[in-house]
């Protein structure tokens, strides 16, 4: 049978590290306090971008360290995705900007584009990925993610420029023939759209950002503060739906890779589902919250300790709007 494998990980983190207490500094100058938030979404430190760089120079170190740590032949790459809501370019796609970068690297990919699924980019991405694998005689590709938040954010935000984060991800993927089913196994998506007007970039529409009468501001994002403390609940109903469809239960699963936006919901999603242990790592306290790379930099961080034959983990995040996405993976 036809398994589609996870060959490796890579990351890039900026060098601009930035402290609560610079924060503190920063908002306390405006008369406003992102601390207890801060402290109750675990936050520690964060990296934002230095002059220069953007999402497309940050997937080109998050490429080159993928391939370097993990012996990966870019010129075996057959397909590029690029996963992200803060894009570069909206054209040509940033993978085709990749793969033209890279040039005689990158020679064999004939099929590269991006897709936008917020949060569960990368996620996404790789079901997407997956999926297209099974069903073509695609055998090697990157899926390839960004979160360039620091350049589009109000500055008076609170919640985003005080714990959001820019970072770029990749996963080398590769399918091949096998005598058992392992790999990507299972992936559940659940859409509440109820959401969509809370959070908005740019908040002004694509169609305004070119006129003059519309102030910067209005051309960043927009971020209504919204109670999500609905987030465990249905976390666990959504894990358990894909458990139940594989005949798993929740401590057949070796760890668990959340999104990094807030250690306490995470922790509530671990209860509800009646685990106990150590399956579980949170890296948001180092790095914030990166958008669709945030469980890509968990896997990363924890590479050598999950990727062992038979190990069984769980992907879950959530996307503005709302999206939740659920992915099965069996080393």
């Amino acid at each position: 049978m036809k398994n589609v494998i996870m060959q490796g990980t890579g990351v890039y983190i900026p060098n601009n590290k930035v402290y609560n207490e610079e924060l503190d500094e920063h908002f306390g100058a405006m008369g406003l306090s992102a601390h207890n938030l801060m402290e109750h979404l675990g936050r520690r430190k964060r990296y934002f971008i230095s002059e220069g760089e953007n999402a497309i120079s940050m997937c080109e170190n998050a490429i080159d360290h993928c391939a370097e740590k993990n012996n990966i032949d870019l010129e075996k790459i057959d397909m590029l995705v690029f996963c992200s809501d803060t894009p570069e370019y909206l054209s040509p796609s940033n993978a085709m900007k990749l793969v033209g970068i890279y040039g005689e690297k990158l020679k064999r990919v004939k099929i590269a584009f991006d897709i936008n699924s917020n949060c569960t980019g990368m996620i996404q991405g790789l079901d997407i990925v997956h999926k297209y694998m099974l069903n073509s005689d695609i055998q090697n590709a990157l899926v390839v993610g960004c979160f360039c938040i620091s350049p589009i954010a109000l500055w008076s935000d609170t919640v985003v420029y005080a714990n959001f984060a820019d970072a770029a991800a990749c996963v080398a993927v590769s399918a091949m023939e096998e005598d058992r089913k392992r790999g990507f196994i299972d992936t559940e998506v659940y859409i509440d759209a109820g959401f969509h007007q809370y959070v908005t970039y740019p908040k002004c529409g694509l169609s305004k950002v070119p006129l003059k009468a519309i102030q910067p501001n209005e051309k960043r994002l927009e971020w209504n503060p919204f109670s999500m403390d609905f987030v465990p609940e249905y976390w666990a109903r959504q894990i358990n739906q894909v458990l139940e469809r594989n005949s798993l239960k929740a401590e057949d699963i070796d760890y668990f890779v959340f999104s990094q936006l807030s250690d306490d919901y995470n922790m509530k999603t671990l209860e509800i589902l009646g685990i106990k242990g150590d399956k579980y790592h949170f890296v948001g306290k180092e790095y914030g919250y990166t958008g669709n790379t945030c469980p890509i930099l968990c896997l990363n961080r924890m590479w050598d300790t999950y990727a062992n034959k038979g190990k069984r983990i769980i992907f879950c995040t959530i996307g503005a709007g709302y999206a939740i996405i659920v992915q099965l993976y069996e080393f």
